[in-house]
């Protein structure tokens, strides 16, 4: 009876530590708690470009907005309802009811399939024209539009009306175009609210698996971080350590890189690798995001060979990353090597001024351990924390002495005059934000 007993005891330990392995490896998460400082937009900066360049941004995964769920976010200098209408589709909206003022985000539910309705008064707004409507028909309200007639000295006018009539009609609020691809949900944010000149591309990933996902928070302007991706020489310094462990002249990091924006006209020539193994890879993945020439403009490219150093002696190449900045905001780092293969999807969240929310989403092969895809994205993580204790004090230097006669500092200046072609605007609508927040 013993042996019996024994059995089935074995099996059951092992089957509830796997479901306990599971769950915990499956999608591996690492989220940094907000440390809450409202000093700090204020803090002296330096002289930087406007903070929310125009593009498409991250606004949430897939599978964090169920069917009928509604979420308001700060995003941008905006404040967002976005919701999954009972449809499946994603919408975003102004979050404020022009009615009373309520946020639609804070209570407000689905209705009418694509419509978000206000938990102040239970007016609905559709998210695909804005309309208020009146029904699931979408049959527009009729509504009267009164303002005060001094909001400043509050004097009523020649009729001793303090607010007045200022139209009668239809009434609707502003939507935002979403768009889903592969598990993320982006959103359109445009200064002049200006139609997308690019679009977010949808790689062909199906033969790689979620496995997890870091969430930092950051303080320090928003094109601080993806400048890293052309900054070749801060590998050398920052990025050295193996682990906190072993020092580096034992073993350490030692990277090669070239960035270049993707409308170069020589870019095929210079970005090619000397491996083969590495050049048919690398081909398949500009096949994939550079076929389009219209979209090479809004895209630089970078390309990654990561070494493993004994002794500062022996050197074995261990990783190639092939990266593409699409617009101010998004990057998809794919790595390759002997063993795996991977692709980091980095967003960025500007939440305020010189407050960014930063997302790195890891993506494996199917046949690597959970535990093995959870200790590759800690140390991703380590190597981003090294970066932030930089970022978090420094300031942006809009005066740049540059060595133009190194091979590192060309590709920052080349870096530079790409990414501002993002602010059109930016510096206007950052001046029109009112400047109390709630």
């Amino acid at each position: 009876m013993d042996w019996v007993r024994l059995e089935i005891i074995v099996p059951a330990i092992l089957i509830i530590l796997y479901y306990l392995y599971y769950r915990k490896f499956r999608f591996y998460l690492i989220a940094e708690k907000a440390q809450p400082n409202v000093l700090r937009h204020k803090l002296a900066r330096g002289t930087p470009p406007p903070s929310y360049p125009n593009g498409w941004y991250r606004l949430c995964r897939s599978a964090e907005l169920k069917i009928g769920q509604v979420e308001e976010i700060k995003f941008a200098g905006r404040h967002i309802a976005y919701y999954r209408g009972t449809d499946k589709v994603v919408y975003a909206v102004a979050a404020y009811c022009p009615h009373m003022g309520a946020n639609l985000g804070i209570g407000g539910q689905v209705k009418f399939k694509s419509c978000i309705e206000c938990p102040f008064h239970g007016w609905a707004f559709d998210g695909k024209s804005g309309l208020c409507v009146n029904s699931e028909k979408l049959d527009p309200k009729i509504v009267s539009t009164y303002c005060y007639n001094n909001i400043e000295k509050m004097d009523p006018n020649k009729k001793g009306e303090y607010l007045q009539k200022v139209e009668e009609g239809e009434i609707k609020i502003k939507t935002y175009l979403v768009k889903e691809l592969r598990g993320i949900v982006y959103i359109w944010l445009h200064c002049l609210e200006a139609k997308p000149w690019y679009d977010p591309v949808s790689e062909q990933s199906d033969h790689l698996q979620l496995r997890g996902e870091s969430v930092n928070f950051v303080n320090c302007h928003i094109q601080e971080i993806p400048e890293n991706g052309a900054d070749a020489r801060h590998f050398d310094y920052i990025h050295s350590s193996v682990n906190d462990y072993i020092p580096t002249w034992i073993v350490s990091f030692k990277w090669t890189m070239k960035s270049l924006p993707a409308n170069d006209p020589d870019f095929f020539k210079k970005m090619e690798h000397s491996k083969e193994k590495v050049r048919k890879y690398q081909k398949n993945l500009f096949d994939q995001y550079l076929s389009n020439k219209e979209l090479r403009q809004y895209m630089n490219v970078l390309c990654l060979d990561a070494y493993l150093v004994f002794f500062n002696k022996w050197k074995f190449n261990v990783i190639w990353a092939t990266g593409f900045q699409m617009g101010p905001a998004t990057v998809a780092l794919y790595v390759l090597s002997d063993v795996f293969e991977a692709l980091y999807k980095q967003a960025i969240q500007p939440v305020e001024r010189f407050n960014l929310k930063v997302f790195h989403t890891l993506y494996t092969t199917s046949s690597l351990p959970y535990w093995a895809s959870a200790y590759i994205l800690g140390g991703e993580l380590r190597q981003v924390i090294a970066d932030v204790s930089l970022w978090n004090n420094k300031i942006f230097t809009d005066k740049v002495a540059y060595n133009l006669k190194g091979d590192a500092d060309p590709l920052l200046l080349r870096w530079r005059q790409w990414y501002a072609q993002f602010y059109e605007g930016s510096r206007e609508f950052e001046k029109s934000l009112d400047a109390l927040e709630w």
